[in-house]
């Protein structure tokens, strides 16, 4: 991770570049389990060992909700305690918010702009009480209707959004992506997902870089 980062740091020196995990704090599943959810938690011990080693090494940690049938409120109260430390920030996976009659895996679901903004809502009331700095919520996005309602979404004090532009492919149809989803949409904060092993070439830092406008936030996978 510091290696990848080192690499962001020298190809835009100006730009400070802060390293974080993103960890799936409730992983979707393709049974539905006891509650009928689509989804397992991972257990709080495992996500407390993980923001530790992160808070003692001056990294970010955000925790990916994969929603399956439950809901964004419901998710979010599971890890509010962990959302309290300051180095802890939220983000949704809408392609397994999955409706009645739909299984993760086979279909790609969808959030409103309506529970993204409840999620804003509530980090802005966390870091109120807390005192401390605003959280960031990530919105992971490939496809239009993964948002409906999106022109709906905007910026609120104590929370920083940020749509991440999502999947894998050649760079060209990333840029596409990116562009589409990100550059024409009012999008507060811009991010892009790299994936090591699926997109073929993989982008460069640079190129990455001089997208328009250039991403706050970038994940590899």
């Amino acid at each position: 991770l510091q290696k990848q980062a080192d690499a962001f740091e020298a190809a835009d020196p100006s730009r400070p570049v802060v390293p974080a995990l993103e960890l799936i704090a409730t992983v979707a599943q393709r049974d539905p389990g006891f509650d009928g959810t689509y989804i397992l938690d991972t257990d709080h011990e495992t996500l407390r060992e993980y923001i530790d080693y992160a808070a003692e090494h001056d990294m970010l940690v955000i925790l990916d909700v994969q929603i399956g049938r439950g809901t964004v409120a419901h998710e979010i109260e599971k890890v509010r305690d962990l959302l309290e430390r300051p180095n802890v920030h939220l983000a949704l996976d809408p392609e397994f918010a999955i409706a009645e009659g739909e299984t993760p895996g086979d279909h790609i679901g969808t959030l409103s702009a309506e529970s993204i903004a409840y999620a804003q809502q509530v980090l802005a009331e966390i870091s109120t009480e807390q005192g401390i700095p605003p959280k960031m919520l990530i919105v992971h996005q490939f496809r239009e209707d993964m948002i409906s309602e999106k022109g709906q979404l905007g910026p609120m004090p104590g929370v920083q959004l940020v749509i991440d532009a999502d999947g894998f492919g050649e760079p060209e149809l990333k840029t596409f992506v990116y562009n589409y989803l990100v550059r024409d949409e009012p999008v507060e904060f811009g991010g892009i997902k790299l994936f090591y092993n699926q997109d073929s070439p993989l982008m460069k830092p640079r190129e990455i870089l001089d997208l328009v406008p250039a991403p706050d936030v970038i994940i590899y996978q």
